[in-house]
């Protein structure tokens, strides 16, 4: 039988298109953001087409709430630049209703990918009678963007804050390594990754001085506004796979793991 998209799915891809046709807005009104062609729309497409082309997996639409997620934190990096074109769009590109219209764009399919594609794996996950594995999946998939986003800073020398980057290499490796240890382990990892992230992101925002971007000292890591954001965000998706995930649901018979039912 032909294998179908749920549509929690289907809008996972759209979100991603709707971030290309965002950017492509925002190049062709002058934005200087972007001075030569753009790479994010074959990035966004090439993600969309991972994504339909592994449609059987359960863990497919991750990738895209994954790669939206590392964009909507970078988005917020840049807040006082992107608001600008939100609020006095004709001081930064030639065409003002472009330049207002392709950030609005971006944001809004930001946020609509974050939560449509986590909300697609879940919905995968329950519809194969494995709503168990979502806390482990989770787990494996956050952590191994961690290791290898960290990995990268430190072979590329980015400008990253050295503690905070090895915070998130070493958590990261951890989530990697519980995912193995079961179900129970996954979703009490999740539980306190959100809650951890929860409250890093309100200590900062709390603690943080408003006239230098919010800067916060964590121990030795200096956080700013955007690491914030980033800590609220990823610990509401943590948050939510470790609510939302049983710690012990049985498998269903005849079903290989990882793949969607066939049919309806």
């Amino acid at each position: 039988m032909k294998q179908k998209m749920t549509l929690l799915t289907k809008l996972t891809l759209a979100g991603l298109v709707s971030l290309t046709i965002a950017i492509w807005i925002q190049w062709f009104s002058g934005d200087p953001a972007y001075p030569k062609f753009p790479p994010g729309p074959v990035f966004f497409i090439a993600t969309a087409g991972i994504i339909f082309w592994f449609r059987r997996w359960l863990w497919a639409p991750m990738i895209g709430a994954l790669i939206a997620l590392l964009v909507t934190a970078g988005w917020f990096l840049r807040i006082p630049q992107n608001l600008l074109r939100l609020t006095h769009p004709g001081e930064v590109g030639h065409f003002p209703a472009g330049i207002f219209l392709g950030s609005l764009m971006l944001i809004g399919g930001l946020l609509f990918t974050d939560i449509v594609g986590v909300a697609a794996t879940v919905h995968n996950f329950r519809r194969a009678g494995r709503s168990a594995d979502t806390a482990k999946m989770a787990c494996r998939l956050f952590g191994a963007v961690f290791v290898l986003m960290g990995v990268l800073i430190i072979i590329g020398g980015g400008h990253a804050d050295k503690y905070h980057n090895l915070m998130h290499l070493t958590w990261g490796a951890l989530a990697v390594g519980i995912s193995f240890l079961g179900t129970a382990a996954s979703k009490r990892f999740c539980l306190a990754s959100g809650v951890f992230y929860l409250a890093l992101a309100a200590l900062g925002f709390l603690l943080g001085n408003p006239s230098s971007n919010w800067a916060w000292h964590f121990g030795p890591m200096l956080l700013n506004k955007g690491d914030h954001i980033f800590h609220l965000l990823l610990g509401l998706a943590f948050l939510a796979f470790g609510v939302f995930s049983p710690a012990h649901l049985p498998e269903r018979q005849g079903e290989t793991a990882g793949e969607l039912p066939v049919g309806n």
